[in-house]
């Protein structure tokens, strides 16, 4: 059966404002509908184009957020997608993220990503240039501080010996990580480090050439057993959103149209590219009430169409 994940309103980037009632309203509504897991964004703190402060001016903290939606919930999965983990000390998200599995019972899942924003970093003192190497050292704090107590570490930017750091995640050994991105950097960090690998919405054709690169990665460091892949799937149900679903040269957007259109499309991305996952953007939604439609419509319609 396929799995489906969702990425929920934490911020404003569908186009109605990012609230409390409307982040818990849509989890829940996501584990009725059997959505395998919720995802969530992260900035702290931005500026730029009108555009990019519409969508992530007002952004929910995740992980915060996460903590709220584990005792909202209770059997869906609990995701940042992604986490910019260069922003935080590595040590105080290990903590967090061990606490938020142990009170979801093992529901947390930890999707990470270097980040990109200058004026971000700048804000928050932390160096731009090097935060690929921040992120990978970052994700081995992460797993040192999951471990056995007592723990050691010796890194660039961290060191301790024979510290303590509990309490440990309910999953054993650490909570399931996700890696972002198609760039070099972030298919061998994939191949390092993730249990799932997600690419960004992309081209069929460059999402094969991408998968074939990640298994590359995966030979370089001997690891047998690549990470899955949970493709991100930019979804615009056009009847609902009334938005036209096709692109500046005029062919249809992937995953934009009637519900035969967009079951077609993923029928398309699963058979060519062999894969059984998905992260759905649900895009064109000018309210809550919009999003919920789309989604019971992709739940109910769709997915018997892709299924087996």
């Amino acid at each position: 059966m396929m799995q489906f994940s969702f990425r929920i309103p934490n911020a404003d980037y569908l186009g109605f404002p990012a609230t409390p009632e409307a982040i818990v309203t849509a989890a829940q509504r996501a584990e009725a509908l059997g959505f395998d897991a919720i995802l969530l964004n992260d900035h702290l703190i931005v500026k730029g184009p009108p555009e990019m402060v519409a969508s992530w001016g007002n952004v929910y903290e995740p992980l915060t957020t996460m903590a709220y939606l584990a005792a909202r919930t209770e059997r869906i999965k609990l995701a940042t997608s992604v986490l910019i983990l260069p922003h935080r000390n590595p040590i105080l998200t290990a903590k967090t993220v061990a606490t938020l599995d142990q009170f979801s019972n093992g529901r947390i899942i930890l999707g990470v990503g270097a980040g990109w924003l200058e004026s971000e970093f700048a804000a928050l003192a932390v160096s731009h240039g090097d935060r690929g190497a921040r992120t990978d050292e970052y994700l081995k704090v992460c797993q040192a501080c999951w471990a056995s107590d007592p723990i050691s570490f010796q890194g660039a930017y961290h060191q301790f010996d024979d510290m303590h750091c509990s309490p440990k995640p309910v999953q054993q050994p650490h909570p399931p990580i996700w890696i972002g991105g198609s760039s070099k950097a972030a298919l061998r960090r994939a191949a390092e480090f993730a249990a799932v690998w997600q690419p960004v919405p992309t081209p069929l054709d460059d999402l094969i050439a991408n998968k074939a690169k990640l298994l590359v990665a995966c030979e370089k460091i001997g690891r047998k057993i690549p990470p899955e892949i949970r493709m991100s799937f930019r979804i615009n149900v056009s009847d609902i959103t009334g938005k036209d679903p096709h692109g500046p040269n005029g062919d249809r957007l992937a995953g934009h149209g009637s519900v035969d259109d967009i079951a077609a499309d993923i029928r398309k991305y699963r058979d060519d590219a062999d894969l059984d996952q998905f992260q759905l953007n649900f895009n064109g939604c000018g309210s809550l009430e919009q999003l919920e439609e789309s989604m019971t419509v992709f739940m109910e319609q769709v997915r018997p169409m892709v299924d087996g």
